[in-house]
């Protein structure tokens, strides 16, 4: 045994543990194929439930379109999951809120296209059609030409605080100031 344990370069301690962890592996191998013997097909997971979470999620939206285990049915989750479908509906509905806040963001775009304003002498309303221009930042385009006696060319925008080189591309197209 010594012999062996010297052409392997282990000691005494080091092979009582790789002894012990192999009859560990062995142990839960002999038990994994037991309960496979006494008991087979009891180990496989059922999805219907978890479909039936997602399903919720996703407004019955269906990811397989073979499955027909899935009856839609939520009357058997418990408390939590219908907590948690609940909060993900929610979620669902305030970013369909926030998608709509964008497209009329665009559209302040879409009804300029084509038009140009004076940011010399437009009013406050016409300023906040601006896409990126809300009444604050009117407000500041009124007070900047007012003390500057106008702007002299459309760049002069960027010295508002709140506009710059990114809003002002976007601008762009739609301020002049003859």
């Amino acid at each position: 045994m010594n012999n062996f344990l010297q052409k392997i370069h282990f000691t005494k301690s080091e092979f009582r543990v790789i002894v012990f962890l192999l009859l560990v592996l062995l142990s839960g191998l002999l038990i994994k194929l037991s309960k496979n013997y006494l008991a087979p097909g009891k180990d496989s997971f059922d999805y219907k439930r978890t479909d039936r979470i997602l399903n919720s999620r996703f407004d019955g939206k269906r990811f397989a379109a073979n499955d027909s285990t899935d009856t839609g049915d939520t009357s058997s989750f418990t408390a939590k999951e219908k907590e948690i479908t609940e909060k993900t509906n929610r979620r669902n509905d305030s970013l369909t809120k926030t998608e709509g806040k964008i497209k009329k963001k665009g559209s302040k775009e879409e009804n300029l296209k084509g038009k140009t304003v004076n940011i010399n002498t437009a009013p406050k309303e016409e300023l906040m059609l601006l896409p990126g221009v809300g009444e604050s930042t009117a407000e500041k385009i009124i007070a900047y030409r007012s003390e500057h006696k106008g702007f002299r060319k459309i760049e002069d925008i960027q010295k508002i605080k709140g506009i710059g080189k990114k809003k002002f591309e976007k601008l762009k197209p739609f301020i002049t100031v003859n």
